[in-house]
């Protein structure tokens, strides 16, 4: 038995054109997002156990069977969108380039002629996928035929045929000539909706079954069944996918050749789709490079003469290979940046610092001078690590000029998260680099690099090293284009030292105090555990939502709140709508509650504590902090993420006193309050939201009062709680749906409560128009700092993307002005503290909050430094109209100080 696949073209022409934003295109204009989407399927089907074999199956031009016996047929389509139809000698292109038989037949569909393929390669003994997403072909789904929607990841087998349509493949037809269908235009019959079609299925069998049986029924059922007879037995004929088309080829003509690489990424660089390119050509050009290892003899001059040899630029780029950002260093790589218009050259030096050829001692003096001198221009890829992991083998470094990783960022933020050099050097040198498993190996067959050749690894680290210079020419024009490179010079780049400082330092935590936590955490969920199943009747797999499902809406019967693609859904809001109906609900968000407080904080900050393995033992958690992973430009911790630590619940909160200062130190807490609505008053210039933060006023309290139309001192805790809902609804773009959800009350009134809101203050409303309508006309919003957002889902045609690019639109001006200001705030006290020469460290940025640790002795210095940086963070011309107020505490531990 071999693998067929079957491609419904026409079907994922337009599911991908409608899917991907119409900001595809090419620099000379060419909408390719269609084109994309049919490249990423390719991707795919190709990824896994490559087909025997395939073909990609058009519609052909012109009228078919169906519709000479139905003219209606598909007859309210409207014609194929301009955009879509340049794009299909491109589409048959990339299909050919893959080497896939290209069909279609005359008077017949897609469908019929991958029917009819399908017949053929079942009845010849193989398996068939069929990709496509159209509901069609269900009919056709059997024990060795599936259906695949890439673009939903989703295999179709008989048992999810029935889950999704609620009636076997082998009903699915009789099922159409029912309910009809509306996106074919196929009548059906009137008043028969897909509950009582199954019903009616299962009674009686197929629709002759049905129409037969019709004296058994009554009322109007039985009158429409009756008097639709015919358009009911039409519709089951247009339905049905004929496998009987006459084709002038067979299954021995479809045989799928292995992919020529060179061939696709020849048509991906035309249709400029870097991102996809297979890999192929870096090897064979780095075997036609320059890159060697330097050696104690030669060291000491290069170096001398780096950055300083007449070079066009005179700027240098640096690259390290290490075990972790805070283990060992192998060595260093260095290559010369071209000038702008030049491509540069493929020459690189490697200096190894362990293994085969490590150099002395004259030599690590000869780079550690280089390195901390200012006055030799760098360049980086990801300042923050390399600062860490030079750091940590006694280098200093200065001088960096610019960084590819933070540049990138700038002009796309979203565009290729993380931002990883390989991503840069597909965009923005449209070439691919070499997988370090080409270089150390994988699985169990891993070469730690100290014990592989110095050759093998010069040639790896100066591909590298090559890739960050020639990157960085194109990376600064596109943020000297998109008017990032002053946010570049003198924030992020600066910042960069600022995180590596805090990663160095990283936070106290106590291990005994996690090991307590996380035993008492999981004593709680097996409790609560024995009750679901006491409710349930039996034991199952809670964590499974498979199992759950099972239990709660077939054997408990509640009620189907939303489906999955694969079943029923038991996602957080299904289960806190289900629990009034239920105890059961409530104690399955308790079980998670308990669960993920084990499993993603007390085990994980514990295994975090670098108190054991090869790692320096510090006995602290030293994560990531990250610049370039949030879209809207806040900073991320990561390996662990600290910032997803909960402070909503009191169990959750009880996880913040495992970090602790060490002995003879304390912790300090700085909270600013509501910036992000302080900073909404500012751009909005709302004069009812400036007055309330010009005279302090409780604005969630001012906000209750004005929908609630009642006295500030009247306003109770509940309505409180709504106004404070309300104002952050407005930053996040919810509406009323959302907002009805998250206060329980019905949609009618949450919509009222956001009308009031915006008569109150109506310079939110104004701004948020005005906010929105400049970023469809730009593609893109800005921060207080003028840093950019690229919304690619402005341009799209999916009306839920268009909401969220909508919603970006309106938020990023507000969370990201709130994290330019954090980030200046950051880089102002950390340079404070190095000027009045304080033993006090900055350890974390979460959210609106930063965390010290001080010597008692310096609280009140540290306090009152913190204070005036984090209240008065930007230049005089971009000061805020309203004040920001910082709250700020101590304590032995987070949670005292917070």
């Amino acid at each position: 038995m071999e693998r067929v696949i079957l491609v419904d073209g026409t079907a994922l022409i337009f599911r991908a054109f409608f899917a991907l934003p119409a900001t595809f295109r090419s620099s000379a204009g060419v909408p390719t997002n269609a084109t994309y989407g049919f490249a990423l399927m390719f991707r795919r089907i190709l990824a896994g156990k490559t087909p025997a074999f395939g073909a990609v199956i058009f519609d052909a031009p012109g009228k078919t069977f169906r519709d000479e016996k139905y003219p209606k047929y598909k007859a309210q389509r409207p014609p194929m969108p301009g955009d879509m139809r340049v794009q299909i000698e491109w589409i048959h292109r990339l299909v050919e380039a893959h080497d896939f038989p290209l069909l279609s037949v005359p008077g017949y569909e897609a469908d019929d002629v991958i029917g009819t393929l399908t017949r053929q390669a079942v009845e010849a003994g193989h398996e068939v996928h069929i990709v496509s997403g159209d509901k069609d072909f269900a009919q056709l789904v059997s024990e060795r035929v599936r259906m695949l929607d890439t673009m939903k990841d989703v295999s179709y087998d008989p048992e999810l045929v029935r889950k999704k349509w609620g009636v076997p493949p082998a009903q699915f037809v009789d099922f159409l000539a029912l309910v009809g269908d509306k996106a074919d235009n196929i009548p059906g019959v009137p008043g028969i909706g897909k509950k009582t079609a199954k019903t009616l299925l299962e009674r009686f069998g197929d629709l002759e079954g049905v129409l037969a049986g019709t004296g058994e029924l009554k009322g109007k059922q039985k009158e429409r069944l009756e008097d639709h007879a015919d358009d009911a037995r039409l519709s089951k004929e247009l339905a049905t996918i004929d496998v009987q088309v006459p084709l002038d080829v067979g299954l021995d003509d479809l045989r799928v050749p292995a992919v020529e690489t060179k061939k696709v990424d020849a048509l991906y660089r035309e249709l400029e789709f870097f991102s996809l390119l297979s890999g192929d050509d870096a090897a064979k050009r780095a075997e036609d490079a320059d890159y060697q290892a330097l050696t104690d003899d030669d060291a000491e001059a290069y170096f001398e003469g780096l950055g300083a040899d007449g070079t066009t630029t005179g700027l240098f780029a640096i690259h390290a290979l290490d075990s972790n950002v805070f283990g060992e260093l192998y060595g260093l790589a260095f290559s010369s940046v071209p000038a702008d218009d030049d491509e540069g050259e493929n020459v690189a030096r490697y200096l190894p610092l362990r293994g085969e050829g490590a150099v002395g001692d004259a030599a690590r003096a000869a780079v550690a001078g280089w390195l901390a001198d200012a006055g030799r221009p760098k360049v980086t890829h990801d300042l923050r690590d390399l600062l860490c992991v030079l750091g940590h083998a006694g280098f200093e470094l200065a001088g960096v000029n610019g960084d590819t990783r933070l540049g990138s960022f700038l002009v796309d933020p979203t565009g290729d998260i993380p931002h990883r050099l390989d991503q840069i050097a597909r965009r923005f040198l449209h070439r691919t680099l070499i997988p370090l498993k080409d270089l150390i190996g994988s699985g169990k067959k891993v070469t730690p690099v100290p014990e592989l050749p110095v050759a093998d690894v010069a040639n790896f680290a100066g591909h590298l090293a090559c890739a960050v210079a020639q990157a960085w020419p194109p990376v600064r024009a596109a943020c000297e284009e998109a008017d990032q490179l002053r946010y570049l010079e003198e924030v992020s780049l600066p910042l960069a030292h600022t995180l590596a400082g805090m990663q160095r330092v990283g936070i106290g935590a106590d291990a005994k105090v996690l090991v307590k936590l996380g035993e008492e955490f999981t004593a709680r969920r097996l409790e609560v555990e024995k009750k679901i199943h006491g409710i349930a009747g039996r034991e199952f797999n809670i964590a499974s939502g498979k199992q759950l499902g099972e239990v709660l809406f077939d054997e408990l019967g509640l009620p189907v709140i939303k489906r999955t693609k694969t079943g029923y859904s038991t996602a957080a809001d299904v289960l806190e709508r289900l629990a009034p109906k239920n105890e059961i609900a409530a104690l399955i968000i308790r079980w998670r509650a308990l669960a993920k407080l084990v499993n993603t904080y007390t085990r994980v900050l514990r295994e975090a504590i670098r108190d054991e393995g090869p790692l320096p033992h510090t006995g602290r958690i030293h994560c990531r902090i990250q610049q370039t992973v949030g879209a809207s430009g806040r900073l991320i911790t990561t390996d662990p993420d600290l910032q997803r630590t909960p402070i909503r619940t009191d169990d959750g909160r009880r996880i913040r006193e495992a970090f602790v200062a060490p002995k003879g130190k304390v912790m300090l807490s700085a909270d600013w309050s509501q910036i992000e609505l302080r900073i909404l008053a500012h751009v909005t210039e709302d004069e009812r939201l400036v007055e309330s933060f010009q005279q302090g006023v409780d604005v969630h309290r001012r906000t209750a009062s004005e929908i609630y139309g009642i006295a500030p001192d009247e306003v109770d805790a509940r309505q409180r709680n709504v106004g404070k809902t309300v104002n952050f609804a407005t930053i996040y773009g919810q509406g009323a749906t959302a907002l009805g959800q998250s206060l329980g009350m019905p949609r009618s009134e949450a919509k009222d409560l956001i009308d009031r809101y915006f008569e109150v203050y109506a310079g939110v409303r104004e701004w948020l128009d005005e906010t929105i309508a400049d970023a469809h006309q730009e593609g893109a919003c800005y921060t207080v700092l003028g840093r950019r957002r690229l919304i690619p889902e402005l341009s799209s045609r999916n009306p839920t993307e268009l909401a969220y690019g909508e919603r970006i639109a309106a938020n990023t001006p507000i969370q990201g002005s709130a994290a330019d200001i954090c980030k200046l705030a950051m880089l102002a006290i950390d340079r404070r503290i190095q000027e009045e020469g304080l033993a006090s460290r900055m350890l974390l940025q979460i959210h609106d909050e930063l965390v010290f640790e001080a010597p008692p002795e310096e609280l009140e210095a540290l306090t009152a430094l913190v204070r005036e940086c984090m209240e008065n963070p930007l230049p005089e011309d971009l000061a805020l109209s309203v004040p920001l107020v910082v709250d700020i505490g101590h304590g032995a531990s987070w949670s005292a100080a917070h």
